[in-house]
């Protein structure tokens, strides 16, 4: 039984390892001379090796992990929420649609609302606000910051 997380640990070591041969192909720069669009990614990719020969060593060495009684706050026993599920599909299909001509900022207030109203919020207003709010900080440092672009949509004159 114990054998059967090993696939788990194999599958996070090859992810790993398809990211440190993916950032291969990254091109750099020659203005970047110390920190380059390389190095995260290869950080994450060893940190994932790291994880999945750790992960594998511990499932050979030890009994598999078995969850406590106060792990989950989910009852096993009750069946899926289907419809909560399919309100995510949706908010999710909507998104994807969505980021092109409506943009980063909107697109992402639209996942951060219909995401918490799938999840059964129903303060609307704050949710909204806030889904703005983090989406508009998000643009901001990616595109201000980081120098990456993201689709503006129909608030490009604004930002």
């Amino acid at each position: 039984m114990r054998y059967l997380e090993l696939p788990v640990a194999l599958g996070v070591l090859i992810l790993g390892v398809v990211i440190l041969l993916e950032t291969r192909d990254i091109r750099v720069p020659r203005a970047f001379t110390v920190v380059g669009p390389r190095d995260f990614p290869r950080v994450i990719g060893a940190a994932l090796v790291l994880l999945g020969i750790w992960y594998a060593v511990d499932v050979i060495r030890n009994s598999p992990a078995a969850p406590s009684a106060d792990s989950e706050d989910a009852d096993a026993s009750l069946p899926a929420d289907w419809r909560v599920l399919g309100m995510l599909a949706a908010v999710l299909s909507i998104y994807a649609l969505l980021m092109k001509p409506a943009g980063f900022v909107l697109a992402s207030s639209w996942l951060f609302l219909g995401t918490a109203f799938a999840l059964g919020s129903r303060q609307f207003l704050r949710d909204a606000a806030l889904g703005i709010i983090l989406s508009t900080l998000a643009y901001l440092l990616f595109s201000e910051y980081l120098g990456i672009r993201l689709p503006a949509g129909v608030l490009d004159g604004v930002f």
